[in-house]
């Protein structure tokens, strides 16, 4: 029979498996191995270029990453962006629209330790979508990234947009040139000015 019932000192001295994500742990915690984040603002509040760069640091540093590209797709807009942002991890791989059935098996194949989704409106990704991905690769321990759109603080786009947002780890809103960070891996809510007076220029590290 399963344990149910855990004393203080217990609690307290469980070992939780955690990720060290250098330069982002100031911004997002020390997150558990798998978690789940999301990323939502307007469109051009610089949530995807967020996206591409933690995705490219997370396959230099951690592992596998598959970007699953729906916005955009494979095109000249995410050429050009990953070559102003000098994205070139090996271990980083673009899918080109991939439905939800076909992301699964490449990820399943190929052992990615992590997917980025831009975005879940693009893709009609779904928070029973998001349980099934996270039950098929709970032993991989899969971190699990999702691009939504999104005007106010706490209101992501979509039918589905509450209940993912609910469901993620840490949550990131993008507005007016800031990022705010509500992640249960901090005490407390971050603030930050995402680009500098510079354009092209991310302040955040």
């Amino acid at each position: 029979m399963a344990r149910d019932i855990y004393n203080v000192k217990t609690i307290r001295e469980k070992k939780y498996d955690t990720l060290d994500l250098g330069e982002y742990n100031h911004l997002l915690g020390e997150c558990e191995s798998r978690f789940v984040m999301t990323l939502y603002g307007h469109s051009g509040s610089g949530k995807s270029v967020f996206a591409l760069r933690f995705a490219d640091y997370f396959a230099k540093y951690v592992g596998k990453t598959l970007y699953n590209s729906h916005e955009e797709k494979i095109n000249q807009t995410l050429r050009d962006r990953i070559k102003e942002w000098n994205i070139n991890a090996p271990k980083l791989f673009f899918g080109n629209s991939l439905k939800f059935g076909r992301m699964v098996d490449v990820i399943r194949k190929n052992r990615y330790r992590a997917v980025f989704i831009d975005s879940v409106k693009y893709m009609d990704f779904t928070d029973e979508q998001l349980k099934e991905l996270r039950e098929v690769f709970a032993k991989r321990k899969l971190v699990i990234v999702m691009v939504n759109f999104g005007e106010k603080l706490g209101v992501p786009a979509g039918s589905w947009g509450k209940d993912l947002l609910h469901a993620s780890d840490v949550k990131c809103f993008f507005k007016g040139g800031r990022l705010n960070v509500v992640s249960r891996y901090l005490p407390v809510p971050v603030d930050r000015v995402l680009f500098g007076a510079r354009e092209k220029q991310l302040t955040l590290f």
